[in-house]
Order: C-alpha cells, then sequence, then structure tokens
C-alpha cells in the first residue's frame, strides 16, 4: 500500500504540470488573438488616417483650383471682348495662351481641363446645363448643342463641370 501511495504523489505533481501547461497554453493563445487583433484594429486605423489625409490634401488643393478656374474663365471671356490697338485676333490669342498658362498651373495641382464638344451625348456628371437650343432631329435630343465653358476634372473626380447648351427634341 504505501508503493501505490507513493506513486500516486508522485503523479499528482505531473498532473498539476500538464494542467498548468494547458492553461499555460491557452493563456498564451489568447493574447496571441489579442495581438491579432490589436494589429488588424491598427492597419485599419493607419489606412483610416491616409485617406483622412488625402481629404485634406485635396480641400486644400481645392482652395487654389476655384480661383484658378475663375481666372480661367474670365480671361476667356476678355479674349471675347477686345477691343484695342492690338487686333482682335492677336489680343484674342494671347488670353487664349493666358488661359492656356492657367490651365497648365491647375494640371500642376492634378486638375486637367476638358472640354465638352457639340453633339456629344449630355452627361450630368460632366456637364452643367446653362441653355436649352432646339434639336433639329430625334437623335439630337439630349446632346450637347453648344459649348460655354471647358469642365475640370482631377483623376476621375470633376472638380467643374463643362457649361454647355442642351438639345432637346420637340416634335
Amino acid at each position: 500500500m504505501p508503493e501505490a501511495q507513493s506513486e500516486a504523489e508522485e503523479a499528482e505533481p505531473v498532473d498539476d504540470l500538464a494542467a498548468l501547461a494547458r492553461e499555460f497554453t491557452r493563456a498564451i493563445a489568447r493574447e496571441q488573438e489579442l495581438a491579432e487583433r490589436r494589429e488588424a484594429l491598427i492597419a485599419r486605423l493607419h489606412t483610416e488616417l491616409e485617406q483622412l489625409r488625402r481629404g485634406e490634401v485635396e480641400r486644400a488643393l481645392d482652395v487654389v483650383r476655384h480661383p484658378l478656374i475663375r481666372l480661367h474663365d474670365q480671361i476667356l471671356r476678355q479674349a471675347e471682348l477686345l477691343d484695342s490697338p492690338l487686333t482682335v485676333d492677336e489680343l484674342g490669342v494671347l488670353l487664349r495662351a493666358l488661359a492656356d498658362e492657367t490651365a497648365d498651373a491647375l494640371a500642376g495641382t492634378g486638375v486637367e481641363r476638358y472640354t465638352a464638344r457639340a453633339g456629344e451625348p449630355y452627361d450630368p456628371a460632366r456637364h452643367r446645363p446653362v441653355g436649352r437650343d432646339t434639336a433639329s432631329a430625334p437623335e439630337e435630343d439630349r446632346t450637347v448643342s453648344r459649348v460655354v465653358s471647358a469642365g475640370f476634372a482631377a483623376s476621375d473626380r470633376v472638380v467643374r463641370k463643362s457649361e454647355v447648351f442642351v438639345a432637346r427634341w420637340e416634335p
């Protein structure tokens, strides 16, 4: 009997050690899971921070873009109204060149000028209607009939829509 008791006493610490090892393994697994969650959270927050920064940069650039766009339009309007010692054609060329320079400045901020063309389909995402013309045929319905001003876009985002007249068919 003393032998059986001694074997039981020896088994008890081994069982205790095995239980402690299992508990320790579970604790490590929980810590690993928490660490993975923290890493995922950090990655998500980093992504959101980068998106926020990009949005702030876009808003800051818009502060510069919009006045340049207005300047662009004013120069082109003046080109159409000129009467000076220069010939109208010469001064028109000069002002158009200034408008091109302004467009180049805008391009430096990531904004490109685009021009609508008469006859192309009206696109509310890229065109702002400022007037209406009567279409001469049904296939001209809802097409651009005249272009008043160019549009400006930064990548796929329209900064300012092209101002156009839209043709409408009236049978």
